[in-house]
């Protein structure tokens, strides 16, 4: 299930989560032993695309830089994950998440 987060633009405080999902049915860490994981986080003019952290228990993480959080605007959010096989998989698997970077007042 896709998520929205608003946050203010230059707040680096706050950590992106997600749990991966298929059809519903959270992934086993086990399942993500050996993969790697990046962030992705685009809009009509900025794409990022920076590596992120598979938690013990199988969730994902991203701690944004000033530069990620520097631009207002609303963006789609995707976490691909990429397998020792080389295949690829994103979550959420059906949609985007959404993020919008709002100003702040300083």
């Amino acid at each position: 299930m896709a998520v929205s987060v608003t946050i203010k633009q230059h707040d680096t405080k706050l950590s992106f989560k997600d749990t991966p999902k298929i059809d519903g049915v959270a992934m086993l860490p086990s399942d993500l032993v050996g993969c790697t994981l990046s962030f992705l986080l685009k809009s009509a003019t900025i794409a990022i695309k920076t590596p992120a952290v598979i938690n013990a228990d199988g969730s994902f993480q991203y701690d944004p830089v000033p530069a990620d959080v520097a631009n207002i605007d609303t963006f789609q959010q995707e976490w691909e994950v990429v397998f020792p096989s080389g295949k690829i998989l994103t979550f959420p698997n059906t949609e985007y998440n959404s993020v919008k970077i709002i100003a702040d007042l300083g």
